[in-house]
């Protein structure tokens, strides 16, 4: 069977892109498509993908998935083993491997759903669930936000669980201060006693700190915390770090496929991103990723590269030169490949290996980890709403580079407040009402029962001069009539404005009541944005509503 596109089977691949909403009401959960629904996509991916006869450097696609699942369950089986303590086996031959992933970070439960879902899909299709830990990106601020202050002035703080450091990604990151690192939760806690809050970080944090016992790797100590209280909760999804997956012969195979057509591939890439920008009215020159440059006969591919303790990662450009590719990170060339488009990957992937042995990094960006996992790992991908819009993009580069039809995948997303007492009264659209009184009060304010001896008077020569105005408009009239009447329209604007201002003076008392409405409601929206934030990390939360909004899935 091929999985190629065909003229016939062209309009088979594009289903309709449901619009995605974050879900917004407490304990919400968005889930596209459901997973009735998402374990029949599943089979199909997977009936298209394993017999797909592409031409990935001499191994078919369906061959490529085979040895990229065997290497992934290993390699995966291996460190979630390690991140137990205790040996994790794995099926030889499992129905479906489901695929989703993440940075290591404290985020909040909307990104933690995904994880079960994983297991949920895998539990129905009789497969296995790999969360893959995104720790080649790099990690942002060492610390969690927490609300502080009152219900009526809630304001935002942060707790650290570690020392800042430079912008480097997850994998360089060593843990900088013990003390910091476990000391966290008892600060956590400190800082939700006064909201009434027992959070769960209390409970995971030893798993943390048992772990830092062994390494000091940031990356492995958050996971087991995440991963340790998963199991309790009874999920058994495998844990693998991209850092580990970009090591697979698997992935360098298909990385050498890429570097092979990179022209073809770079030209794919820059069009789809174009089509995407346009659709989606999108201006800014790096959303959602840059284009891939060309200089000087080099052509940008893909990848990351960088050595441990450097600063910054470099991008990686490549260019053919007879039967090998140079590989540059910017502009100093790291390591030649004896390939071409019309080789096999054997030998680049040995050289490819053999960067690893020389200290350096090469790793795949968001765009390539979830075209390697979607086509060549799992039978399903599991996205949050961001993940999903830009995979729009991936889905074109799909059709037009590999010309296939692009898998299917799901989309998990999820909102949970912390239960901070509940939000104010308060709406944007009461907002919106009171400011549009208050601007009627200045210029209407004769609708607003304003009394006085002249106020009739006023109200007369207002209507007066409204009726002027609406019988001078220029329509008709020859340049000269409209500059002759330019100031006698000035003149009755003025006084406009004169009597406006003179009726709004009468409104006083009312004028001040509805700008004390206006400033408590604005500061009840403002304490909102913090007592109703869906981004608080996970780590807050009590055991039980957690479990609570996971269990949905179950």
């Amino acid at each position: 069977m091929s999985c190629h596109l065909d003229t016939e089977s062209d309009v088979q691949c594009s289903l309709p892109r449901p619009r995605l909403r974050v879900p917004r009401s407490n304990g919400s959960l968005l889930a596209v498509p459901d997973l009735a629904e998402a374990a029949s996509a599943t089979d199909a991916n997977q009936s298209s993908l394993d017999t797909c006869n592409y031409n990935v450097q001499g191994r078919s696609l369906g061959e490529l998935r085979r040895r990229a699942r065997f290497e992934a369950l290993q390699a995966a089986a291996a460190f979630t083993s390690d991140l137990l303590g205790e040996r994790v086996s794995v099926p030889e031959a499992p129905s479906s491997l489901i695929v989703t992933g993440h940075q290591p970070a404290l985020f909040h439960p909307g990104v933690w759903v995904k994880n079960f879902a994983t297991g949920a899909l895998a539990e129905r299709t009789g497969g296995v669930g790999l969360n893959l830990i995104v720790d080649n990106d790099t990690a942002p601020s060492m610390a969690v936000r927490v609300p502080a202050g009152t219900r009526n002035e809630p304001r935002f703080d942060s707790v650290v669980f570690d020392e800042p450091r430079p912008a480097i990604p997850f994998e360089d990151c060593d843990i900088v201060s013990r003390q910091t690192f476990t000391s966290f939760a008892e600060r956590v806690a400190e800082a939700m006693e006064p909201w009434g809050i027992a959070p769960i970080i209390k409970d995971v944090w030893p798993d943390a700190i048992e772990r830092m016992g062994r390494t000091r790797r940031l990356t492995d100590c958050l996971a087991a915390a995440r991963h340790r209280q998963e199991r309790r909760w009874g999920l058994t999804n495998l844990e693998m770090p991209l850092s580990r997956m970009c090591r697979l012969d698997s992935f360098l195979w298909f990385t050498s496929h890429l570097l092979a057509h990179l022209p073809r591939f770079q030209e794919c890439h820059n069009s789809a991103l174009d089509e995407y920008r346009r659709q989606n009215r999108i201006h800014s020159r790096t959303h959602p990723v840059p284009e891939l440059v060309s200089r000087d006969g080099w052509l940008e591919a893909p990848f990351w590269l960088w050595r441990k303790g450097d600063l910054q990662r470099q991008r990686v450009f490549a260019r053919q030169i007879g039967n090998r590719i140079q590989l540059a990170a910017d502009t100093n060339v790291v390591t030649e490949l004896p390939l071409s488009p019309e080789m096999d990957a054997c030998c680049a992937v040995e050289a490819l290996r053999e960067l690893e042995l020389q200290g350096w990094r090469f790793r795949t960006r968001a765009l390539t980890t979830t075209l390697f996992a979607r086509l060549s790992l799992g039978d399903m991908f599991v996205h949050g709403i961001g993940g999903a819009k830009y995979d729009e993009m991936t889905d074109r580069i799909v059709e037009t580079f590999f010309e296939i039809c692009p898998p299917r995948f799901m989309t998990l997303s999820a909102t949970l407040y912390l239960p901070l007492g509940g939000g104010h009264p308060a709406t944007i659209d009461d907002l919106r009402r009171l400011r549009t009184d208050l601007r009627d009060l200045q210029y209407n304010a004769e609708r607003h029962g304003v009394t006085g001896e002249d106020v009739q008077e006023l109200v007369r020569e207002k209507q007066t001069l409204l009726q002027e105005q609406e019988a001078s408009r220029p329509e008709g009239l020859s340049k000269r009539e409209r500059l002759a009447r330019r100031p006698l329209n000035r003149a009755r604007h003025r006084r406009l404005k004169q009597i406006s201002s003179e009726l709004a003076s009468r409104a006083g008392g009312e004028r001040e009541q509805l700008e004390r409405q206006i400033a408590e409601t604005e500061s009840q929206l403002a304490a909102n944005g913090i007592l109703c934030s869906r981004e608080y990390s996970w780590s807050l939360f009590p055991a039980e509503s957690l479990r609570d909004l996971f269990g949905q899935l179950g």
